[in-house]
């Protein structure tokens, strides 16, 4: 499923992962002071990261000495260590104009602003750490940061990265990295492949590097789902214990026999997305499945489905309107013959959350002669629908819940119906190569008139469950283990059946 923009997940920026080389002054005690003075307690205290024992001392001595910028400084640090930074934020900017000003505070006082998101106070201060050289390779480096989450001025963004390597080459790999991420906001993805590429070469065994690692896994990802040509064949095969849906009763019915077989099953589909800018795509598309049974001939099937879908993208919201017609024939005549209009519209809650919305209209005409015309399931059908999809496990997974309501108004009044579907599914990752997609459903059925063959009302209480295993072989081929069980308590007994279908095959995409 497409959501609303496909490069949503790469577009934030991540935390400052670098600040060690912002070196406070630190007082040379080894051990822990005695009434060497409050301020020197304090300090210890705080370089020993006992940060709430700090606070109370630092405040009384900011109280009572309002010009130290000393005290400033570590009020500041302590307030910020804890996560404090609106408090944080006055003590700092203290004790970077206060005399003697304590040129370590800039730096940190920048960093805090970006944090804050507070940009335009942020680039003040770095303006004023330029202008008097203070740690040149940190400032540019922060600079870089700064220019990447205002989104204004990549290019000036990357220059300030290779300044910051260029006056420290313990900041390199951090800067690569940044790089890329500075790329990947360009949506230059090449380039931002190619310098994540070289973070894992250069240090492989670093943080960044897995970073990086998972950021090219993306680029992969997402050029494939912007190639405007997809498509994909399967090939396999399917047991299936109940090919013609033979009633639990046998007793209702007469001159059936067999009833389970194998087939062959072949699918494959291709579409080509035209786009018109970020916000406008048209994909056309055509699928075909086709499955011959083994001895069951009479229930060989081919199906042509043809696609239009027109979408338009906005910052959290997709919204397409697909068209379709489907014609299905089975044991080589026409059967079915399916044109639909549709409305899905995708809202993105969160970075993690999505609703759907979606209205369907179907016009479904059956091809072979109803006997007796209250058979004509030939019909009209209403959808809407209601969904929330949750996306986990670094968008590798997804749970969802859906609802649907639909009125299927038949010719035949033996098969009018409104219907309501709860429908739960998940696709779990269990191992990097391999998925398992699981897929529950409740439908009931709730006919409208009195079935003029049984003499009685007729409803449907069916249970669905789908499994699919996909393990990915090499890139773009797997092997689909599949598993669904229906179990239909019809009130009335010929309709009332279960079924199990087991399957195998492969599939490749391109």
């Amino acid at each position: 499923m497409r959501c609303c923009k496909p490069f949503y997940i790469m577009l934030s920026i991540v935390p400052v992962l670098y600040m060690s080389a912002i070196v406070p002054p630190v007082f040379p005690e080894d051990g822990r002071p005695g009434d060497a003075g409050k301020l020197d307690r304090a300090v210890w205290l705080y370089d020993h990261e006992n940060y709430d024992e700090a606070l109370i001392p630092l405040q009384e001595l900011r109280t009572g000495d309002p010009g130290s910028s000393t005290v400033a400084y570590y009020l500041g640090l302590t307030l910020k260590q804890m996560q404090r930074y609106k408090e944080a934020r006055p003590h700092l900017e203290a004790a970077a104009t206060l005399s003697p000003k304590i040129n370590y505070a800039v730096p940190e006082l920048i960093d805090l602003l970006y944090k804050l998101d507070e940009i335009e106070d942020a680039k003040k201060w770095v303006a004023v750490a330029e202008a008097e050289g203070v740690a040149p390779a940190q400032i540019a480096f922060m600079k870089g940061l700064i220019l990447l989450k205002e989104n204004k001025d990549v290019d000036g963004a990357i220059a300030s990265f290779d300044k910051a390597g260029e006056l420290d080459e313990s900041l390199v790999g951090t800067v690569k990295y940044y790089k890329g991420m500075a790329y990947l906001q360009a949506k230059q993805l090449s380039k931002a492949n190619e310098v994540f590429k070289d973070v894992v070469m250069t240090q492989p065994t670093a943080d960044l590097a897995t970073f990086a690692n998972e950021y090219m896994d993306t680029i992969s990802r997402v050029e494939d789902a912007t190639k405007p040509f997809h498509g994909y064949a399967t090939a396999g095969a399917q047991y299936d214990t109940n090919v013609v849906l033979m009633p639990d009763d046998e007793t209702t019915v007469s001159g059936i026999s067999d009833q389970a077989d194998w087939r062959q099953v072949y699918t494959c589909q291709g579409d080509y997305n035209f786009r018109f800018g970020d916000n406008v795509s048209i994909k056309p598309g055509y699928s075909f499945y086709y499955a011959k049974q083994t001895d069951l001939g009479f229930y060989d099937m081919v199906s042509h489905d043809i696609t239009l879908l027109p979408s338009f993208y906005f910052d959290k919201l997709a919204v397409t309107f697909p068209t379709h017609y489907n014609y299905v024939s089975v044991h080589d005549k026409g059967y079915l013959s399916t044109a639909s209009v549709s409305n899905l519209t995708n809202y993105m809650i969160d970075r993690n959350d999505m609703a759907q919305f979606s209205f369907l209209y179907n016009r479904k005409i059956f091809l072979w002669p109803p006997d007796p015309a209250d058979e004509n399931r030939t019909s009209s059908e209403y959808v809407c629908s209601v969904g929330w999809y949750h996306f986990f496990a670094k968008n590798q997974g997804v749970f969802s819940l859906g609802y649907s309501m639909n009125c299927d108004d038949t010719k035949g009044e033996n098969w009018r119906y409104w219907g309501n579907k709860l429908t739960m599914m998940s696709v779990i990752p269990v191992l990097k190569n391999v998925k398992w997609n699981i897929v529950c459903e409740y439908f009931y059925q709730d006919y409208l008139r009195k079935n003029n063959v049984y003499d009685k009302r007729r409803s449907d209480n069916i249970i669905t469950v789908s499994n699919l295993v996909a393990i990915e072989v090499f890139k773009n081929a797997e092997v689909q283990l599949t598993y669904t069980f229906t179990d239909d308590n019809a009130s009335i007994g010929v309709y009332k059946y279960t079924r199990n279908v087991f399957g195998a095959g492969m599939k490749y995409k391109f």
